[in-house]
């Protein structure tokens, strides 16, 4: 049941971020936010020995790349806040539990 709980905060948790990510990007020009990830991205493969990076640096320069990647990067976060919930959810149901209560 802790388990359940969490999972319901973590979707809820997710809304909650989605929804202001959402906001955000609706009132802030798309292309300053397409920058502003492209300049962070650049810096990280700057120092990155990984040989993909030229290819991911070109995906996200397309307009369907970049959804692509926002649209991984809100299915991972949405994971995560499933995952370490219900962790968390379980644990806290565990270590609360007590004999004898309803």
């Amino acid at each position: 049941m802790g388990a359940r709980l969490g999972a319901l905060t973590g979707v809820l948790g997710f809304g909650v971020v989605a929804v202001t990510l959402a906001l955000w990007t609706t009132f802030r020009s798309s292309k300053a936010i397409h920058d502003a990830l492209l300049n962070y991205i650049q810096q990280y493969a700057a120092h990155s020995a990984d040989p993909r990076m030229p290819q991911v640096l070109e995906l996200f320069n397309t307009p369907a790349g970049f959804t692509f990647i926002m649209i991984l990067t809100l299915i991972m976060t949405l994971a995560a806040f499933l995952v370490f919930s219900s962790l968390g959810g379980a644990l806290g149901a565990f270590l609360l539990y007590r004999k004898g209560r309803l």
